[in-house]
């Protein structure tokens, strides 16, 4: 025994020499373990059990206190001192058997994840010897740990309701008389656990719809999902709730959505972006009011100052709120910005190049892309001048419900009052939302195109690398598939290389459709029979074309199509920029002219490759013609109209030929409508 005691002692000297920190103590330590014990097996189990205790605890205090393996030594210990007690029932064994545990429980403070287990295997050594003693001292030290457990569990918290549900304590309890204050404990538990569950639930869904952070607008402090929770858990809103536990259960659910709503309510900023604007690295785990004045930083605090002076705790900002260097979590918040800024309680607007007595219009912030969506989606928005003053000094709450703001916003923007009070993201009224985009501009060409993907509630994804023409087409072809709106056809400009019906750009759509009087001629057909028969044939075949689809990347789209016959060079300018004046004869059309930037092939064909096509928004057409539906008919085809340029090509598929200038479409007389031959073709 003196060898083996000899080599702990050398054991302790080399770990003394290797202080915390160095690379090998974790070796020496487990080395002198081992030494430690083969001490404790020779000493046999009816050897002085003092001394073995001591020489593993001796062990255990070698790792200092923070050592990753320090819990797991104690724990060790735990398991053998218990191991030996089973057969010993040696009452010096109790002070190790409760001291041990209550050393592993010091290690696991308050907010430790395992702090409650450490407690209740506390309690469960104390019971194994109440039920083998008996002792009444011991039973009072039980139910004193037993509530302390109560007061350190989280409340309404699984272990909570274990610990008030241990059934050999309250048998023991029984004994002493203290059973009924237990149910009482019990049943009020099981229903805070419930109502805690209800409340958490609510709180994870409505965080689930707001951004991923928030600015406290109290402390400067941003917060991510978890600091979210903890700031709703400690809140008087919360503790209110739990109180609610006798009230009706269908008014305590909507209660505790209105509260949990209401306590998340926060405001966004839209701005025009600067490049000295704060991101989340230089804000993360600061205090904005309190951090050194850099150029960009006045603005974010001015702004959750605003947004707290209008009696918000939250507040969210572009610039600093999302991880920009993280491509998913950056992909995510350009597809959710439109829902984020519909869901805030209000929009701030800060026009930092607007003085007191300027106007809207003299602002950049209505030339952006990205502010479109920031303007339409909110129901509540304010402005703010660039020294933060509300513009005009509006005592209005809400700029949207100002007339006079209103009415500039129509003159700057082109957009109507009541999309502009009321918007709906959708395909309602498609080319007059791409209109209002149309003289916008972003840093990137492309996200012109991903800003309007909110706008029209589309689910499309962002794409790397990917080009303005891809990005719009993509677009543009879930409109007519899901909507089989053919007016976003309507446009003047260059042709996309992702489909020739597109336009390479949105500033495409800038020019306003042609409009038509509604005093054009009226056109009538005699009530003939040839006319009438002829009228029934043009029903029939109008009713059997599709709705307008995209098959891979080919457009199957419903038209009257109409032959071009005569195709006469009319000018020609090739000096600066091409362009070629055409004027064309189509069969049952006036002569019309035609611009482009390109010459036309094949012009002196005796069949021309060139058709001229009216656009047919199919609909359904009665079975049978009846008087008042013919003339309506033949009114509205004998109408001006739209039309596009259309070559054939192999195949009996047609590319769209693109024109500069608006292509109109008129009948020659009422009968030369039955010249259009109602069509389904392809268009490449």
């Amino acid at each position: 025994m003196s060898d083996l005691e000899g080599a702990i002692t050398l054991r302790r000297a080399v770990l003394e020499l290797r202080p915390p920190g160095y690379c090998h103590r974790d070796l020496a330590l487990y080395n002198l373990s081992l030494y430690l014990r083969r001490t404790f097996i020779e000493l046999g189990p009816n050897a002085v059990l003092d001394k073995a205790i001591a020489l593993f605890r001796s062990a255990l205090n070698h790792r200092r206190a923070g050592h990753l393996d320090r819990s797991t030594s104690l724990n060790n210990l735990i398991n053998r001192l218990r191991s030996r007690f089973k057969k010993l029932w040696a009452a010096a064994g109790l002070d190790g058997l409760i001291s041990s545990p209550r050393a592993v429980l010091d290690l696991q403070p308050l907010g430790h994840p395992d702090h409650v287990m450490s407690l209740r295997r506390l309690l469960l050594h104390l019971q194994r010897w109440l039920r083998r003693l008996d002792i009444g001292k011991d039973l009072d030290e039980c139910i004193l740990l037993e509530r302390a457990a109560l007061a350190l569990c989280v409340p309404a918290s699984p272990a909570h309701v274990r610990s008030l549900c241990n059934s050999d304590l309250r048998k023991r309890f029984q004994k002493v008389g203290a059973i009924t204050d237990l149910e009482e404990k019990i049943t009020l538990s099981r229903t805070i656990l419930d109502l805690h569950c209800l409340v958490m639930g609510a709180v994870h869904n409505t965080l689930e719809s707001l951004p991923t952070r928030l600015l406290n607008t109290r402390t400067g402090v941003l917060c991510g999902r978890n600091a979210l929770k903890s700031a709703f858990l400690n809140s008087q809103q919360y503790k209110r709730l739990l109180s609610s536990v006798t009230t009706c259960p269908t008014t305590l659910r909507d209660d505790i959505r209105n509260t949990v709503s209401t306590y998340f309510e926060y405001v966004t900023l839209s701005h025009r972006w600067d490049k000295d604007d704060p991101h989340l690295c230089h804000i993360q785990g600061r205090t904005i009011y309190t951090m050194n004045p850099t150029k960009g930083l006045p603005k974010l605090r001015a702004f959750c100052t605003a947004a707290h002076n209008c009696g918000y705790l939250w507040a969210w900002s572009d610039t600093c709120c999302v991880d920009r260097d993280d491509k998913r979590e950056l992909t995510k918040s350009m597809a959710s910005m439109f829902s984020w800024y519909r869901r805030s309680a209000l929009t701030i607007v800060y026009l930092c190049d607007v003085s007191r007595d300027d106007t809207l219009s003299s602002s950049t912030w209505f030339k952006r892309g990205w502010t479109l969506q920031e303007l339409l989606a909110p129901r509540k928005v304010l402005f703010y001048t660039q020294d933060w003053f509300l513009y005009k000094d509006s005592p209005s709450l809400n700029h949207k419900e100002d007339d006079a703001v209103l009415t500039e916003l129509e003159t700057t923007t082109g957009i109507e009052r009541h999309y502009l009070t009321d918007f709906n993201p959708g395909f309602d009224n498609a080319r007059s939302r791409l209109q209002w985009a149309s003289g916008r501009q972003t840093t990137e060409p492309v996200d012109l195109a991903y800003s309007l993907f909110g706008i029209f509630n589309v689910d499309l994804r962002f794409r790397s690398g990917e080009s303005v023409e891809v990005a719009l087409g993509r677009l543009l072809k879930k409109i007519i598939s899901e909507s089989g709106d053919l007016s976003v056809l309507d446009w003047v400009g260059e042709a996309s290389s992702f489909h020739s019906c597109f336009p390479a750009q949105i500033a495409s759509y800038g020019t306003s459709p042609p409009t038509f009087h509604e005093n054009e001629p009226q056109t009538s057909l005699p009530n003939t029979p040839e006319h009438v028969e002829a009228q029934v044939k043009l029903l029939r075949s109008l009713s059997t074309l599709e709705q307008p689809r995209f098959i891979g990347d080919q457009l199957r789209l419903p038209c009257i199509v109409y032959q071009v016959t005569t195709v006469e060079l009319k000018a020609m300018n090739t000096i600066q920029t091409p362009k070629y004046v055409y004027n064309i004869q189509a069969e049952g059309l006036l002569p019309f002219e035609i611009s482009l930037s390109h010459e036309l092939k094949d012009t002196s064909r005796p069949i021309l490759p060139f058709v001229l096509i009216r656009l047919w928004h199919a609909k359904p057409l009665p079975s049978s013609i009846e008087a008042g539906v013919s003339d309506e008919l033949v009114t509205t085809l004998a109408q001006p109209s739209s039309a596009l340029l259309l070559e054939e090509q192999s195949g009996k598929d047609y590319k769209r030929i693109a024109s500069s200038s608006a292509i109109v479409a008129r009948s020659a007389d009422a009968a030369s409508i039955f010249k259009g031959k109602p069509q389904t073709i392809t268009v490449l």
